[in-house]
């Protein structure tokens, strides 16, 4: 099934108000309610479709913050990783 289909299914269309219910239909970063609203994934995991990630992988977001989040948090999740990676073994 692609990810196209996946938005479309009904399960997914559940498991995605659900989240925004949770998160009383506003971005979890600006708190926005007046702005178009997006679940993101925190990360995504082979074989698994969009409906079936635990509750704390999914955020609700504004359409703006969204589009950072998928654009910037993999070069943010490599930063991070790296200074951990730094710290833990002591490079300098």
């Amino acid at each position: 099934m692609t990810y196209k289909e996946q938005i479309k299914h009904p399960l997914w269309q559940m498991k995605r108000l659900e989240i925004m219910q949770r998160d009383g239909f506003k971005c979890t970063i600006c708190g926005c309610d007046d702005k178009q609203l997006h679940v993101h994934h925190l990360y995504y995991l082979p074989n698994t479709l969009i409906w079936e990630y635990d509750d704390e992988a999914l955020k609700t977001v504004c359409e703006e913050h969204h589009e950072q989040l998928t654009k910037d948090l993999s070069k943010l999740a490599g930063l991070i990783a790296f200074e951990i990676l730094k710290k833990r073994f002591d490079i300098l």
